[in-house]
């Protein structure tokens, strides 16, 4: 359902309009966020806060420096009239100054060149809940005191919050406000788009925002990332995205721990795991998921699939470090398969597998059952030192078909070689069942001599069965994949892990 479907649907309703319905929802949204920095001061009934006359930065102050203090609003407290705390140290001066509301911290300017000083070298922390005006003809547009507060503070800016606004018709305010942040390496950010539009832009310089440790955003279509600019988030420590619509989501060598990666998501397309050492990857709710993509450094972790009824594309699964769950069911070697720990939607799989180890290779088997509508396998066969395998041919010869072999798995991608007898005996096996495969394809490499005389002879006789030796099901090929990080996100690509077609 698509955002104006959303408003007509909330529009042709009774009662609320689609403005109200989506503010409740909105404010739903924001209360799931940290609390603020500093909180709002309270507003008296009627006071106007001078929105109108006061300038948010020193150098468009009206105030002067004389070095008097300003008139007191209340009688001055019994003392020996000497200003103490402008005698206190600088830092803590400046602590001091952060913890005020930014209209408040900015005033400090007024009371002396001592304290003009320590605001311009203070790290700024802005709040849009502090900048509100009391709405009459003459008030800062709250979008244009965010800007222009950013812009004009000559020191670095540490945290800025941003969830009263709507930044409909003020975008390049908000782009000047965006760029701003990224050019003063601010460190947490929260920044919310008041609705509507819910498709509203958000400015491609939130990419250059490196210095960024905490990002919260909310309502807003993400950019599209290219090679040429991707993002660089090495310190981002919290992420939270909420309602954004978002396609592609890529976590690259994020290192720590503990760190979890849930996705609750209705535009995600593609997620992708590269190099990181994540604790657990969850596909919660993800509706629109296609590929879940996956280059595992060696850390054991769990791969969860919750919802992700589109899921097509998965890999590569290590089979030694990865703890796949469907639907809440640990999938083991060799288990009974229930239709509930089956994703009948996948199509493509790739999975790491040790061969000599006993465990990872009969878990092949039984992810074929798990994924009965799978159309291409793809095994990268690591050799290993350690052999625990008891079963070699026997176990391969002993196995029965299932769904995904019998009407449904195309091709086979071979990738490394098969050269001892267990490795042997699983592309027997999957020759011997796979009804419906076209394609088998493995490294040229002369290791592979066994497994390539083992094809030439099943395409011979395949051919020698249909009475055509000009179309076999089964025919040597050559394996020629490029998987690389660019591929893996590349959703015109039908097959992230084989991007070339196969060769005859």
């Amino acid at each position: 359902m698509t955002y104006n479907q959303v408003e007509e649907f909330f529009n042709s309703m009774e009662g609320p309009s689609a403005q109200e319905r989506i503010d409740y929802i909105f404010s739903s949204i924001s209360s799931l966020l940290p609390p603020p920095f500093v909180p709002a001061p309270a507003t008296a009934a009627g006071d106007d806060s001078d929105d109108e006359r006061f300038s948010l930065t020193s150098s468009d102050s009206e105030a002067s420096d004389d070095g008097a203090d300003p008139p007191a609003a209340h009688p001055a407290a019994l003392g020996d009239g000497v200003d103490h705390i402008s005698r206190l140290p600088d830092a803590l001066l400046s602590n001091i100054i952060s913890r005020l509301a930014t209209k408040e911290a900015a005033r400090t300017v007024v009371l002396s060149t001592r304290w003009r000083g320590l605001w311009a070298a203070t790290p700024l922390l802005v709040d849009d809940a502090h900048l509100g005006g009391a709405d009459g003809p003459n008030d800062i547009p709250p979008v244009r005191a965010l800007s222009r507060c950013v812009t004009a503070h000559p020191g670095p800016v540490r945290g800025v919050r941003v969830t009263r606004v709507s930044f409909n018709s003020h975008e390049y305010a908000l782009g000047r406000l965006v760029a701003d942040l990224a050019d003063k390496d601010v460190q947490d950010l929260i920044l919310f788009n008041r609705p509507w539009p819910l498709n509203m832009p958000l400015p491609e310089d939130i990419l250059r925002c490196a210095s960024l440790e905490r990002l919260y955003l909310g309502v807003w279509q993400f950019p599209k990332i290219t090679s040429a600019r991707p993002p660089l988030f090495h310190k981002l420590r919290k992420l939270g995205l909420f309602h954004c619509i978002l396609e592609i989501l890529s976590i690259v060598m994020a290192y720590g721990s503990p760190s979890r990666l849930r996705i609750v998501s209705r535009s995600l397309k593609v997620v992708m795991d590269w190099n990181s050492t994540l604790d657990e990857v969850v596909l919660q709710d993800a509706p629109c998921l296609e590929r879940l993509i996956l280059q595992t450094m060696d850390t054991r972790r769990p791969i969860k699939i919750v919802g992700a009824p589109r899921l097509e594309v998965l890999g590569f699964l290590d089979l030694k470090l990865h703890e796949l769950q469907i639907g809440g069911i640990a999938i083991k070697a060799g288990m009974s398969v229930r239709a509930r720990a089956t994703v009948p939607s996948l199509k493509i799989l790739a999975v790491t597998v040790r061969f000599a180890r006993n465990q990872e290779a009969k878990m092949l088997p039984t992810l074929l059952k798990c994924f009965p509508r799978l159309e291409a396998l793809h095994v990268l066969a690591i050799p290993s030192e350690s052999v625990n395998s008891g079963h070699d041919l026997e176990f391969w010869e002993s196995l029965g078909s299932c769904e995904c072999l019998e009407s449904h798995l195309k091709a086979l991608m071979v990738h490394g070689c098969l050269v001892h007898n267990n490795e042997i005996g699983f592309l027997q096996y999957i020759i011997r069942e796979g009804k419906a495969l076209k394609a088998v394809g493995v490294d040229p490499s002369p290791e592979n001599k066994v497994a390539i005389d083992l094809l030439l002879a099943s395409f011979c006789e395949s051919n020698a069965t249909s009475g055509d030796v000009s179309s076999g099901d089964i025919f040597h090929a050559n394996l020629n994949s490029r998987f690389n990080f660019q591929n893996a996100i590349d959703v015109t690509l039908d097959n992230p892990f084989c991007v070339d077609d196969v060769l005859v």
